[in-house]
């Protein structure tokens, strides 16, 4: 059984090329979710880590939706080889900074015009080259390249930390994102056709706005958890190392991705994406658990299924409503969605989490997947009516 059904002349060396400079990208940028652990290192409260870690994700959703015009104006390359010099250098800039000062922000701004800038190119990429009967499936596929950094990189970065300090640490980083520009270089992205409409070429709003409130919910969902489980694991309960948790949470949605390639496009991208955001709130609430050490593997694990599945899904959902040459622009709202959630959900819960506690924030985030699916629900119950009125 092939892993990935690419159709007749799609270029194979193109996807493994992609996926391979998209892996070492997202190990510099995966490498940076132990950044929280440095800034309270240096002093900073929870509101601190909740803005340096949120204003990444407020400068992607700045950029997003413009990188995607440009992406589909002048190509996938020149945003591939930008976005990665781009973050290479911000990220070795970080051994330099040796105390809190609004250099972090300056530089996780740079990081998110970076992240911007690639990532949209390269999604455009893969989503063009997909077929529409697998799109889902191959988007899913290439996305385990980016998955593998989420639990090695901090794995790994703690252990260099431990080893060799901080600014060590950040230079490793940065060498990852560097390796990636010279895959890029190599790289050679088929010719897209141009829209055969202007302007967003008949794209109903109407048709967006579900797909991209959810794509929110899950960045607020995964960018709270992302940004307060270090300080919380250590801090709260205890916990001498975090890398586990990445572990889990990586190699749950590699696994899911595999095992579970075809669901969205064989039983339906909402008939999966609701019980994929049940499981993400479940996983929040094992947090209430006493003791995150009993549960840090549980909950890597289901969030990281949760993951697994939406992602890919929810950007197939929004892809098969739009023709070629216009997909970079919805890309780049969809990623531009993801990142605003998880931009307001660090600042905002670091906030939350100074006034109620670590516990009664994670017990308010794990409530959003669950409004989530009465959404999705009630959204899906009205067209079904509409469809049987005569």
């Amino acid at each position: 059984m092939r892993l990935l059904p690419l159709s007749p002349g799609i270029s194979r060396p193109v996807f493994w090329q992609a996926a391979a400079a998209n892996f070492l990208f997202f190990s510099t940028i995966s490498a940076f979710n132990l950044l929280p652990l440095y800034i309270a290192e240096l002093g900073g409260a929870e509101a601190r880590i909740g803005w340096i870690m949120g204003v990444y994700s407020l400068a992607a959703f700045i950029f997003l939706p413009v990188v995607g015009r440009w992406v589909e104006r002048f190509g996938s390359k020149p945003f591939l080889l930008l976005g990665g010099a781009t973050a290479f250098v911000a990220s070795a800039a970080f051994a330099f900074v040796t105390e809190l000062s609004p250099l972090f922000s300056v530089l996780r701004i740079l990081q998110g015009f970076g992240y911007s800038a690639f990532f949209v190119a390269n999604l455009t990429l893969i989503a063009e080259i997909a077929p529409p009967k697998h799109r889902a499936e191959t988007m899913g596929i290439f996305g385990i390249s980016g998955l593998i950094t989420m639990g090695a990189a901090p794995a790994l970065g703690e252990l260099v930390i431990q080893a060799y300090g901080y600014q060590t640490f950040f230079l490793v980083a940065s060498l990852f994102s560097l390796g990636g520009l010279l895959v890029v270089a190599i790289l050679k992205p088929p010719e897209v056709l141009p829209a055969t409409t202007h302007g967003w070429g008949g794209i109903r709003p109407a048709m967006l706005f579900l797909p991209l409130l959810i794509s929110v919910i899950f960045g607020v969902s995964h960018g709270t958890l992302f940004a307060f489980f270090p300080p919380f694991a250590k801090g709260v309960g205890g916990v001498e190392r975090v890398g586990g948790f990445y572990v889990a949470y990586a190699c749950a949605a590699i696994g899911i991705r595999v095992l579970g390639r075809r669901w969205a496009d064989v039983w339906g991208r909402w008939q999966v994406v609701m019980p994929a955001l049940c499981i993400f709130a479940l996983g929040i609430f094992l947090l209430l658990w006493p003791g995150p050490l009993r549960a840090m593997f549980w909950v890597g694990g289901l969030t990281g299924c949760a993951h697994g599945v939406l992602y890919p899904t929810l950007a197939a959902l929004l892809v098969d409503q739009v023709e070629p040459g216009r997909r970079g622009r919805v890309l780049g709202l969809f990623s531009s969605a993801i990142v605003l959630g998880m931009s307001l959900g660090p600042m905002t819960m670091g906030v939350v989490a100074g006034w109620i506690g670590y516990w009664g924030m994670f017990g308010l985030t794990g409530f959003l997947p669950v409004l989530g699916v009465f959404l999705i629900g009630r959204s899906l119950g009205r067209t079904q009516e509409g469809a049987g009125k005569p």
